[in-house]
């Protein structure tokens, strides 16, 4: 089978890219298709008018106008139609939407996303009104188009079904996997006691968004009550102090660097997520493949990624620093139940949260539509 991967930002061939989503589904896809064909990415060069719409929205409206404008469209759809028309591909596969707007589709299309514009302009309004409204129109045209829609949550998935109308057999929902190899992943024994410092793991580049500042407070509580705790936040700089710790980025690229923040995870008793919002959130899958339970909330997608009960706890959506320090107090009290729930939060990892398991869910896909 002859496939087509369009890429659009975030280069398939790089693990640093983006989120690491497009490299591991590239390396999947290859593992079983070796004649897989790249397009893109594709630089954003904006036309002298379109950075001038844009600044003038980030002055007047504090939000950008659009994640993409119209000369990024015009030229993305032009190299991916020279691409269908001399690769001559089976099936085309895309994360991004934009790259294919204005084509016409000659083979199946499966099309992975971890958002909608109209589930992202309720939850997280970063781009204006106006903006949101015309980015829908153009994604659409793409939802409309895909043979079948492979998303993260459930929550994404309702929107797809409800909103844009896509039949309910051709969406598909699955957990969006760790983007650490798995041969990296293993299970890490550690006992919950009192007596010891419990150590918790925030990895995120957003302070605001993830939720750093509820992360902060819960360990400020936690050792006000008397429990020594210890915080590291991942993947940001920032002002350390005695009881937090900011570890900065990490280049999954470098296996030395790779290996460094693999041990964050090794570490930590509990990876503490109290995201604001987020589509779906790729370290609580991460943090499993060392049977570390991830503490969150149901915002956006994550009642998806982590299985209340199973891989962690899920708290309702918004909840204040103090639910995740009686959270974390159960734990302490009960000290099997952490273990049995280290055990359950890596057999989910095992089952679900690798790419490995994702890509039988593509084959299948792709073999019922080729």
């Amino acid at each position: 089978m002859k496939i087509l991967f369009v890429a659009a930002r975030w280069d398939p061939e790089n693990p640093d890219s983006g989120s690491g989503v497009d490299y591991n589904a590239y390396v999947t896809l290859k593992d079983y298709w070796p004649e897989i064909k790249i397009v893109g990415p594709f630089k954003s060069d904006q036309t002298i008018f379109e950075r001038g719409v844009d600044k003038l929205s980030r002055l007047v409206f504090g939000r950008r106008f659009l994640k993409f404008y119209p000369s990024y469209i015009r030229r993305s759809n032009r190299v991916v139609q020279e691409s269908i028309e001399s690769y001559q591909p089976d099936l085309i596969f895309s994360k991004s939407s934009i790259p294919l707007m204005n084509i016409n589709l000659p083979v199946p299309f499966v099309y992975m996303t971890d958002s909608s514009i109209e589930w992202v302009k309720k939850q997280w309004p970063y781009f204006t009104d106006l903006g949101f409204n015309i980015m829908q129109k153009w994604e659409r045209k793409v939802i409309d188009k895909a043979d079948n829609i492979l998303t993260f949550s459930e929550a994404n998935a309702n929107v797809l079904k409800g909103y844009y109308q896509k039949p309910p057999q051709q969406v598909t929902v699955h957990p969006i996997p760790s983007a650490l190899p798995e041969e990296l992943c293993t299970m890490v024994e550690k006992n919950l006691e009192q007596s010891e410092s419990i150590r918790l793991i925030l990895v995120g580049r957003d302070f605001h968004r993830k939720g750093v500042d509820i992360a902060i407070e819960t360990t400020r509580m936690l050792n006000n009550l008397g429990i020594p705790t210890q915080l590291r936040v991942v993947g940001q700089d920032g002002q350390s102090s005695e009881h937090v710790k900011f570890m900065g980025l990490y280049s999954k690229n470098d296996s030395e660097t790779q290996a460094q923040y693999i041990n964050n995870y090794r570490w930590a008793h509990f990876h503490i997520f109290p995201s604001r919002f987020d589509t779906a959130g790729i370290t609580p899958s991460e943090a499993a493949g060392f049977g570390v339970p991830t503490i969150t909330n149901a915002a956006g997608g994550l009642a998806t990624t982590v299985q209340n009960g199973v891989s962690g706890i899920v708290l309702p959506e918004n909840s204040p620093a103090q639910r995740s320090v009686h959270a974390i107090r159960h734990y302490i009290e009960h000290p099997k139940a952490y273990q049995m729930l280290c055990q359950t939060t890596y057999q989910r990892y095992q089952s679900e949260l690798t790419w490995s398991a994702l890509g039988k869910v593509l084959v299948s896909i792709f073999e019922n539509l080729v």
